[in-house]
Parts: C-alpha cells; structure tokens; sequence
C-alpha cells in the first residue's frame, strides 16, 4: 500500500504525544513493522518528521493497518535519519477515530441491500506554499470507501469504464470544477459491474484544483450514481 501523506494533531509536553494519521504495516524492504504516517509533517529535535516509526509491534495492530487512528505515546530518542527521517513513537494507546469532516451515508433500496459510505480528505485545512513561496510538500488526498453489507449481488450498469469520479470546486462558484476518475480494469473491465465487497479509491488532489485560498467542496462516489456520491469540504489557507 502506498503510504500517504496524511494529516496530523500533535499535542506536546516534555516527550509526550497524541498523534492522529494513517497506520500501516511497512513492507520488510522499508525497515519497519508499522508506520504511523502524517498529512502535516512537523519538527521534531530540527528535523521535519512525516511518519512515525512505532517501536514496538503488538499484535492489536493487525486490526487497524490501513486504518486512520489516534495515538498516544512519546517521542523517543532521536530520529530515524533518511531521505524521509522518521520520528519513533511508543504507543500507550491506540484507537481508531474518524478524520475531521468525514462524510458517511448508506445506501439501503430493499432489506437485502445496504451499503455503507465513507468519504474523507486529508488534510482538511491546507497550505500549498510557506511564507518564503516554496511548496508546502503538503497536498490533500481524498478517500473513498464502500463496504457492501448486501446478503445477495448488486449489479450496476456504468455508462463508460469510469468508475469512482472525484471532483473539487469553489463552495461560492467562480472557476470549473476539477475532475478526476478511477476507471475499471482488468478483469473486471465492463460496464455491467457486480457491486464488490469493499472499495477504496484514493485521489491525490494537484495545485491547481484548488489554488486560491477558500473553501472547496470535494465530491466523491461511484460514477453516474447519485446515491452513492459524499461530499465534503477542504479549506485552502494562505
């Protein structure tokens, strides 16, 4: 799985920590067990730390790769040197928790059918450069889930091979909005699609889909299917 760049609330005092981003379990050729990976990098002992590294292993993991959680822990040692230095991170505590302005629905057309949504963007609040104009590095990552609670098939007829479209626009208007779609492929490349289990579709949002600082609104779900789109916003800070 690709480790996003995800967002981070940080509370400090002495070592101590509580951290919110993305865990995931790393490969064997990254170095480590679990990362704890952060929208918003910040400094740590004169070094910008995007990813935790966590120093132990538990097995109470396993349940939450892939999951956006809270941590809590301390800071320990220094950091992990690198092309991307890492922090290390002792976990006390762990538990999943929805990201700020996380949108959800569920789509139920008969007592067989239900299907739950999910739609977040991080980071919510965004600055493309800092005060010297030079690129953030930080940019928003939408994601979009579905898990298909339905006891029998759904089946779905898609005008084209898009499908999940993603789109962000000014909330008072003024420019177009940006487009962007995931489309089917093989082996499941057709237009009649038997509804999966589970979906997650990630999009990474450019520059230039949201430049002005503002508020925009983010639009994600299966294409062509009203009842299957979320929205949310993201603010665009200077």
């Amino acid at each position: 799985m690709t480790l996003l760049v995800l967002l981070m609330s940080l509370t400090l005092q002495d070592t101590s920590v509580v951290v919110q981003g993305l865990l995931v379990q790393a490969p064997a050729s990254a170095g480590s067990g679990w990362l704890l990976a952060l929208p918003t990098p910040f400094r740590f002992r004169d070094r910008v730390i995007a990813e935790l590294e966590i120093a132990e292993h538990p097995a109470r993991f396993s349940g939450l790769n892939g999951r956006y959680v809270e941590a809590r822990g301390t800071l320990a040692g220094e950091p992990v040197p690198g092309p991307r230095p890492r922090g290390v991170l002792r976990v006390a505590a762990v538990r999943e928790v929805d990201p700020e302005g996380t949108a959800r629905s569920n789509v139920s057309s008969s007592w067989t059918h239900r299907v739950a949504l999910v739609l977040w963007v991080l980071p919510h609040r965004l600055r493309w450069r800092d005060e010297q104009g030079k690129p953030t590095g930080v940019g928003p990552v939408i994601v979009y889930t579905l898990n298909n609670h339905s006891e029998s098939d759904q089946t779905l007829t898609f005008e084209s091979k898009d499908f999940v479209c993603f789109s962000v626009e000014p909330r008072n208007g003024g420019a177009p909005p940006w487009r962007f779609a995931r489309q089917l492929q093989q082996p499941t490349d057709r237009v009649t699609v038997t509804l999966p289990k589970f979906v997650r579709e990630v999009a990474r949002v450019p520059e230039e889909a949201a430049p002005e600082p503002g508020r925009y609104v983010v639009r994600a779900g299966l294409c062509g299917f009203q009842e299957y789109q979320l929205e949310t916003e993201i603010e665009v800070v200077r």
